[in-house]
């Protein structure tokens, strides 16, 4: 394949071309039909850039797939890059006036005019050559739609939509355009599975400031009572390809609010009419849960903490059995665990199932042809989650299967003080998750150590399980200056990891909450599954922190307590005991 795109890329006569793994919505997971990344390259992480010359052929991620990724891509032509950015590489190896080819569709508008700046002087041509060489595409995935009733939601699509033409009036704006899956599956009260562990479905929307609406989606979706559901709604169904002829459907005059940094070039550069570049209001909008959905997400931490109990008690009682088990049948004993739920829909991300030095990559996740058999002889780290109809959860867990050593157990219990120390947090109204990120890391810093991944992220409402725009980060890349909101959700996840050794992670989902002091916030834990406390030195701990950890786990025990038959609750009740 990478022979024949370089012939493709002779025939254009182009120097470069850029190959970014999203869709036509900038979604951080896709859908089988645009994984082109891993067909090319065989890499399977969820952030990727290709870079292929005349002769030379890299890829560029983050720090999370720098393990994985040099694995991936052994023979394969390609190289992972981790010394210098691609557009610095290009700007380096491209003449002045050479065309860097891509697919405009494929990146945001917002960073094609920052590749437009970095490397100015090159000539850039907006081709598909991904249809012309990828021969054995997968067909599109194209799910049963189906309506969120409002005793999920906690708000009907009208109030939304109500709700978001204020933002778009108070903006001045007389247009609202969106290709965020979530937003559209949020606003509208639809969902989906489009994509693997996401509830939406394809779709651009534009919300007109007065009345009407315009849902752009694939022919023939929507079964009849969908159709008169949004016809109620005032939204106007078209053609999914017709988005990109919409400039012609409106004034001149007309003024559209949309996110440079989430609507893709091709459409973006489509519009005449003027264009207020600001993040979507939708974001912020659902990111704060109203009631129902908070008493809904609270019930399915329930559901989820009964479904790890039961896995751990049968994951520990096959340790003590010798019955064997590798990281892929454990992450299949846990799913069957969590579809006994009647409100279980799906995973909410592929579960990473990892044993000793697989544990030590943040984002591994077992196949086939990658699948480590678990003994009585290491750390066993599973960070998984569940689509309900009463919400999304996410939650990591890491576990001695035998004994362990004295380094292992203080690296464990340093992330687990930054963990307890993000939870334990009071601070005042208006403070962003970028000022308290130094507390997970604290204690770890204390020794030298670090970790590599962002803190926390939000979730969504049975939508995707990373949610913005507020999280736990210092990131320049992410949007980290959102003040923390009471009815917010966040997970807590500070991290460890030794190469070719372990990995530690612990992860809880919280609420933030009010707090007793006066304008000031705090968070409540939401997830009901116990930390293991076997690996704890308390040595090292804070008396408050280890306070905190013998009342969660007591909590733990007592709300998933009488829903337990009695093998389970007896295991549960020692992993649960003081310290």
């Amino acid at each position: 394949m990478l022979k024949n795109l370089r012939a493709e890329m002779q025939q254009e006569h182009i120097g470069a071309y850029l190959i970014f793994n999203t869709d036509d919505h900038n979604s951080e997971y896709i859908s089988a039909d645009f994984m082109f990344v891993k067909a090319l390259t065989g890499f399977t992480g969820d952030n990727a850039v290709v870079v292929v010359t005349e002769n030379f052929a890299g890829l560029w991620t983050d720090s999370r797939f720098f393990i994985s990724g040099e694995k991936e891509l052994t023979n394969s032509g390609f190289v992972l890059k981790k010394d210098i950015t691609y557009t610095a590489f290009l700007k380096e190896n491209l003449k002045p006036g050479s065309t860097i080819g891509f697919l405009g569709s494929l990146i945001t508008a917002h960073k094609y005019s920052e590749l437009k700046k970095k490397l100015s002087g090159m000539i850039f041509s907006d081709v598909d050559l991904i249809e012309k060489v990828w021969h054995n595409r997968p067909e599109k995935k194209l799910t049963d739609i189906f309506l969120l009733e409002e005793k999920f939601s906690g708000e009907s699509s009208d109030k939304k939509l109500s709700r978001l033409r204020e933002k778009i009036k108070e903006n001045g704006a007389s247009y609202f355009l969106t290709s965020g899956l979530d937003d559209i599956a949020w606003i509208l009260n639809l969902r989906a599975s489009d994509i693997d562990f996401c509830p939406v479905f394809r779709a651009f929307l534009v919300v007109e400031k007065e009345k009407d609406a315009y849902l752009f989606i694939h022919e023939n979706r929507l079964k009849e009572n969908l159709k008169q559901y949004l016809s109620g709604l005032n939204v106007r169904i078209c053609g999914y390809d017709m988005v990109y002829d919409f400039h012609n459907l409106i004034p001149e005059n007309a003024v559209l609010l949309l996110d440079s940094k989430t609507v893709n070039s091709k459409l973006y550069s489509s519009f005449t009419q003027k264009i207020i570049d600001k993040p979507s209001p939708v974001q912020l909008m659902k990111a704060v849960k109203n009631s129902v959905e908070l008493k809904n997400m609270n019930l399915s931490m329930v559901e989820d903490g009964l479904a790890l109990e039961r896995f751990f008690y049968k994951f520990e009682k096959n340790l003590e059995n010798g019955i064997q088990m590798t990281e892929l049948s454990a992450a299949e004993m846990l799913l069957e665990e969590r579809k006994k739920s009647k409100d279980f829909l799906f995973e909410s991300f592929e579960c990473i199932s990892a044993f000793n030095p697989h544990a030590a990559m943040p984002h591994f996740a077992p196949s086939e042809k990658d699948n480590l058999e678990i003994n009585k002889d290491g750390v066993y780290l599973v960070d998984s989650g569940g689509q309900y109809f009463l919400g999304t959860t996410d939650v990591t867990r890491t576990i001695p299967t035998g004994k362990f050593s004295e380094e292992f157990a203080r690296d464990y219990t340093l992330v687990l003080m930054g963990n307890i120390n993000i939870a334990m947090q009071k601070f005042p109204a208006g403070t962003p998750g970028s000022h308290l990120d130094v507390l997970a890391r604290q204690a770890l810093w204390q020794y030298g150590l670090d970790f590599g991944h962002g803190t926390g992220h939000g979730v969504g409402y049975c939508l995707n399980c990373h949610e913005g725009p507020h999280a736990f980060s210092t990131s320049a890349a992410r949007n980290n200056a959102v003040a923390f909101e009471k009815g917010m959700i966040i997970t807590d996840e500070p991290g460890f990891y030794k190469e070719n050794c372990y990995g530690i992670r612990h992860e809880n989902m919280l609420q933030v909450v009010e707090s007793q002091i006066k304008v000031f916030l705090e968070f409540s834990v939401m997830t009901l599954c116990h930390i293991d406390t076997r690996p704890v030195m308390k040595s090292i701990m804070t008396q408050s922190q280890i306070d905190f950890l013998n009342a969660y786990n007591k909590k733990v025990y007592e709300v998933l307590n009488p829903r337990l038959n009695e093998d389970e609750k007896a295991y549960l009740k020692l992993r649960t005991a003081m310290i």
